[in-house]
């Protein structure tokens, strides 16, 4: 199996130092390019043509996100992952709004990364747990126009809205629901369509807004 090849970019040279280290020591994982700033990242991708892309959030010249949306306009299926010292919700629903799949706290980047690298090339959204335990306890009122949205699903619609906004992956609920994969899918379309929503992370985005990323009351 070929290594997938992974840019970094941070600001600070320990940080990326140690980064590189942790993922080069994780798998099957090289890291091809070392970006300072967000433009040099931005012009690496281009270049240099990695698997997955990894950028802190505070970053001169272009921040993560801004990087993240210029990468993005190009190359709409890049996995992206964002490190960030901040639990700041608005920051969080940005990046997931541009279509980054993973969302990493640096606090725990020791920990998480490689399992943030698994999931997004996977296609799958990645949140560390710290994070998820943050926005699952900050205090949410569903709004009107999303409540009324959420009635006109099934139960097992209403449900699995729920397991979407506990980060679950399809695999995830699937277990969790006894069903198969398949019918998770079919759920998740049937979903989207009747919520008129589109882009990736979309459902995502809806779910943690309409249900406050409540684990509860389904």
């Amino acid at each position: 199996m070929n290594a997938l090849d992974i840019l970094i970019a941070d600001d600070h040279p320990i940080f990326l130092k140690g980064l590189r280290e942790v993922i080069e020591s994780g798998g099957n994982y090289r890291v091809i390019y070392q970006a300072a700033n967000g433009r040099e990242a931005v012009e690496g991708v281009r270049s240099k043509h990695p698997d997955v892309v990894i950028l802190d959030i505070d970053m001169p010249q272009l921040n993560g996100l801004q990087a993240a949306e210029e990468i993005l306009l190009t190359k709409p299926e890049m996995p992206i992952i964002l490190l960030t010292m901040h639990k700041v919700k608005d920051a969080f629903m940005k990046a997931l709004e541009i279509g980054i799949l993973g969302y990493v706290l640096k606090e725990n980047a020791v920990v998480d990364i490689i399992h943030a690298i698994q999931s997004v090339t996977e296609g799958n959204a990645y949140i560390s747990p710290e994070m998820s335990t943050y926005l699952l306890r900050q205090k949410h009122k569903t709004a009107t126009g999303a409540g009324d949205m959420l009635a006109t699903l099934t139960p097992s619609e209403f449900r699995i809205i729920h397991l979407v906004a506990a980060y679950k992956t399809s695999k995830e609920i699937a277990e969790e629901l006894h069903i198969s994969e398949k019918t998770v899918s079919n759920h998740r379309m049937n979903i989207t369509r009747k919520l008129s929503l589109s882009g990736k992370n979309s459902l995502l985005r809806f779910a943690i807004e309409a249900t406050g990323g409540s684990k509860t009351g389904f």
